[in-house]
């Protein structure tokens, strides 16, 4: 080879090789461009298999694979997941005692970010209906919320991103259930169900949770249905529906930004020209096949109940319903927890409630799905646990005020004074702990809040959430349950007042069918209306008074004005000339008013506008604790004092012969007790009806111009609002109200048993504690004509009707009290009293202390009554000078007296003495203990040395 040739190899390759090299980067450079973001979806799946749940091979709105060695679900979401919207439901299906009670809902779009994928939840709390600008300046403060998310694992055969949905839905189940999922394990976690539709996905896993307790987390996910000319409709304060709220901040005309839409079913007539036709799509109901054979019928007959309602606004069968079936496998594939489909869902967790709830279209309010709980526990009245019932008959129609002040005197709370001894610290103790949470998160203590079931599996949301969230909340049970009980306690005289014996028809669980079943149809009929968008309604049950209702001709027609009203089995007990029917049989003119105005086709205002007829008289939930009387739940009749008349007939009525209706042969004398505490919850019950008339005043919702106009605020007459204190004094305060007997005494032990179904009663003495008992009973009494909300009523009343003849004043209402309580101080002492047989009882003597102390509190310049704190505070001191010189007017014949009315009295006359002369007062902190010590009086402060 040359040296030319040679030379010109060089050349050649010095410059292909440079062109080579670049060749090489390039190639390398396009194959890192060309290599895939994620992972073959061949190699994700492995080991999985695809979920099919179509018989008809209709693409699923999401596929899902499932690993049943691995226990994971893979889900591919739909390629054009950023333009749908999700709804998104979660229940804990099994497993705790509110098991298919539906716990959330999300409204969220899915939307990417990188390698990762969010469920962010739009912001529709705050809309704008204004222009550009308008629209531009709110994007920029009320922006969505991420709610979670999580790493795109692969892409799927179908082209949509495929995510770990165990990992979602298991290991993030706190996302959704908050603290009802944590400590679970979740490691052992197992696939319950996996179902891909057409229209939704359904899920559901088991785990123990950190009790060891299997649960069940049921997730449905359903597109958003597309608009089918559904139009919202406006909310209005005179009828009761549930609303969904938002603000339009672009309307600056308008009065106010909050704008309230109804939540309703999607209903329309199939054809329009009819004056009565059949739905366009009528809403279905399923009962669930685990609803006994024996209550079916009724269950059913409650749901089609409202479809008289309909066919009044030209709609015939709106509502149709199903059984599901197990034995013929009919409808069997459908599931509660699949947000296409209603469902009556039948539990047995021994709490006997029933609720009602509905989900709802976040931006239209269009009722999507709603499924009903109901419990066994209601039917058959295990929860019967009298005792721990009392403290909510004592505090029923409390006012927020009251609560919150009673959140930092817990020794004066019924929730205490009504425990057992045993328990009354803990039970303090929990009190605070509860109310600091509460003011942690700015949740008043409102009576909805604290007596919600569903809290116990509620997430940890925000406020709003929770408001949402305790609005459907349903405790109609409680009157229920009672009634059935009261049946069983004593079939012979409610067989009377009914006209027909116990024992003749079918017997269901123990109790004739012919009372059980019509009380199951009222309670289906009433958790139906709550499905359908209602709320409750607190004054319907004030349409007729006792003795129309217990007239003839009523059989079949309703007793109230509403089925959304807790009423109380109607007992007839010298109230009128015959029996009425004991439940709401059928609906009442409020139920056919209301759904004309929330589904009928004429003008709503002008529904509305009729609001003043007496037979549509409504009240809800938040003013059941407010200043009207003839809102609250539980009472019955046009004048309710009445129905607490007839209860004491009746509880008067049952005790006479108690032993002789509760114990039969062989049975334990348990029963007594029993019996008797049940009586104990009417009467509470009685007592706290007839306390809410006092300082009240009753609210009409009429608009100015409507029909019939009344005014907004009417005062209550002055002489009822002193029956009422008068009632609850001598219902309460005196020794014979309570009908105690030697013999009685002796045969009221309790069951002890050592393991969960006696546990209860271990802290419980083996006898009846009847001093402990009855002054819990009497001091509940106490504070409810001497509240803080009450008195201030009182106060108010006397400004907002001065122009009045007659008025109640806080003056006379303290007056009243301290005359019932201290009667004793006023007779004149005749014959011979003994220890064994004092001139004052041991329970009068208990009494008369337990107002003392409060006086004391009373007088004390932070006594927390607010506005009337000075007032009170003198009015007490007045009091308690008063009784200083009548006490020592009694002392002065104490010749007369007994040792233990001599030593009581003397006690009284001389702390009430030293607490005059601003030197000594037991401190409120120690009352209920009995303890004593310093504390702040009329401006100096003792030593509790003195």
């Amino acid at each position: 080879m040359s040296k030319t040739t040679v030379l010109l190899m060089t050349m050649a390759t010095a410059l292909v090789m440079p062109l080579l090299s670049a060749q090489a980067t390039a190639s390398s450079s396009t194959a890192a461009q060309n290599a895939p973001d994620y992972p073959p979806f061949a190699d994700v799946s492995k080991g999985f298999t695809q979920v099919k749940s179509t018989e008809d091979g209709e693409r699923p709105l999401y596929h899902l694979w499932i690993n049943n060695k691995t226990q994971q679900v893979l889900a591919e979401l739909p390629r054009d997941y950023a333009k749908r919207n999700i709804f998104l439901g979660w229940t804990v299906s099994s497993g705790i005692s509110q098991s298919a009670v539906q716990n959330g809902l999300l409204y969220a779009k899915w939307k990417k970010f990188g390698k990762r994928i969010a469920l962010v939840e739009p912001n529709l709390a705050v809309r704008t209906t204004g222009d550009r600008e308008s629209r531009s300046a709110s994007a920029r403060v009320n922006t969505d919320r991420v709610v979670l998310d999580v790493p795109i694992i692969a892409m799927g055969p179908n082209g949509g991103p495929v995510i770990n949905a165990t990992n979602l839905f298991v290991r993030g189940a706190s996302n959704f259930f908050g603290s009802t999922t944590s400590g679970a394990k979740t490691n052992l976690a197992v696939i319950k169900k996996a179902k891909a539709f057409p229209e939704n996905t359904e899920l559901a896993f088991e785990m123990p949770d950190r009790r060891g307790r299997f649960i069940t987390l049921a997730y449905s996910m359903r597109d958003l249905p597309k608009s089918s000319g559904y139009r919202p409709r406006a909310a209005d304060q005179r009828v009761g529906y549930f609303t969904t709220s938002f603000q339009d901040v672009g309307d600056a005309s308008a009065d106010s930004p909050w704008n309230r839409l109804i939540n309703r079913w999607h209903v329309e007539k199939a054809d329009k020209s009819l004056e009565l036709s059949p739905p366009k799509e009528p809403i279905v109901f399923y009962l669930e096949s685990k609803i006994p054979v024996r209550y079916r019928r009724w269950v059913r007959e409650g749901v089609l109940e409202w479809n008289k309602a309909f066919e009044n606004i030209g709609i015939f069968n709106a509502i149709e319903v199903y059984q599901q079936d197990a034995v013929t496998g009919m409808h069997m594939k459908k599931d509660p927890e699949d947000a296409r489909y209603n469902f009556i869902v039948w539990t047995n967790s021994n709490m006997g409630f029933a609720i009602g709830p509905s989900r709802v279209h976040p931006e239209t309010g269009q009722i999507l799905d709603a499924d009903i709980v109901m419990d066994e526990g209601f039917v058959n009245s295990w929860v019967k646990t009298w005792e721990r019932q009392l403290p909510e008959q004592a505090m029923e129609g409390f006012s927020p005020d009251t609560l919150a002040w009673l959140e930092t005197r817990p020794h004066l709370d019924p929730r205490v004074l009504l425990s057992a001894p045993a328990e009354r610290e803990t039970t303090a103790r929990s009190l605070l702990r509860d109310a600091a949470e509460r003011r942690a998160r700015g949740i008043a203590p409102t009576p909805a809040v604290l007596q919600n079931p569903t809290t116990l599996v509620a997430g940890d949301g925000d406020v709003e959430h929770e408001v949402e969230r305790i609005s459907p909340v349903c405790t109609n049970r409680a009157t229920k349950s009672m009634s059935i009980a009261l049946m069983k306690t004593s079939p012979k005289i409610l067989s009377e007042a009914f006209g027909r014996d116990a024992s003749e028809g079918q017997q269901l669980d123990g109790v004739p069918e012919w009372y059980i079943g019509p009380l199951l149809r009222d309670v289906i009929m009433h958790e139906v209306g709550h499905t359908l968008g209602l709320r409750h309604n607190f004054k319907a049950s004030g349409i007729y008074d006792l003795s129309e209702m217990n007239s003839e001709g009523m059989a079949g027609k309703p007793i109230a004005g509403s089925v959304m009203d807790y009423l109380p089995v109607n007992i007839n007990v010298g109230a009128g000339e015959a029996q009425g029917p004991f439940a709401m049989e059928t609906l009442g003119p409020y139920d056919y008013w209301a759904i004309e105005f929330g589904y009928g086709f004429g003008d709503p205002s002008e529904v509305a506008s009729r609001c003043a007829d007496p037979m549509l008289a409504y009240a809800t939930d938040e003013d059941s604790y407010g200043a009207d009387p003839m809102a609250r739940r539980f009472d019955n009749g046009k004048n309710p004092l009445d129905y607490a008349e007839n209860q004491i007939r009746l509880i008067k009525m049952l005790r006479e012969d108690l032993l002789d209706r509760m114990v039969e042969d062989g049975d334990g004398w348990a029963k007594a007790r029993n019996g008797y505490m049940m009586l104990l919850n009417l009467q509470m019950s009685s007592s706290s009806i007839a306390a809410n008339w006092v300082g009240g005043s009753t609210l009409n919702r009429d608009r100015r111009g409507d029909p019939g106009e009344r005014e907004p605020i009417v005062p209550i007459d002055a002489d009822q609002q002193r029956a009422a204190l008068a009632f609850v004094l001598d219902n309460m305060m005196h020794d014979e109200n309570y009908g105690l007997t030697p013999e009685l005494l002796r045969k009221m032990p309790v069951d002890k048993w050592y393991d969960e179904g006696g546990m209860r009663a271990l802290t419980s003495s083996g006898v009846f504690t009847i001093h402990d008992r009855i002054g819990g009973m009497q001091k509940s009494a106490l504070l409810m004509v001497t509240n803080p909300g009450t008195i201030n009523s009182v106060y108010d009343n006397e400004l907002r009707d001065s122009d009045l003849d007659d008025l109640l004043t806080v003056a006379e209402v303290m007056n009243t009290v301290r005359s019932s309580i201290w009667s004793e101080l006023n007779e004149d002492v005749e014959g011979s009293y003994t220890a064994s047989k004092p001139y004052i009882s041991s329970l009068r003597r208990d009494l008369q202390r337990a107002h003392m102390e409060r006086l004391l509190q009373m007088a004390a310049p932070d006594n927390g009554f607010g506005a009337s704190s000075n007032t009170v505070s003198s009015l007490a001191r007045m009091q308690l000078s008063g009784l200083h010189d009548d006490i020592g007017t009694m002392l002065d014949r104490r010749s007369r007296l007994d040792d233990y009315s001599v030593a009581h009295l003397s006690n009284m006359h001389e702390i009430i003495g030293r607490a005059m002369d601003s030197q000594y007062i037991y401190n409120a902190s120690d009352m209920a203990s009995g303890g004593g010590g310093g504390m702040l009086l009329f401006g100096l402060e003792t030593d509790s040395s003195n």
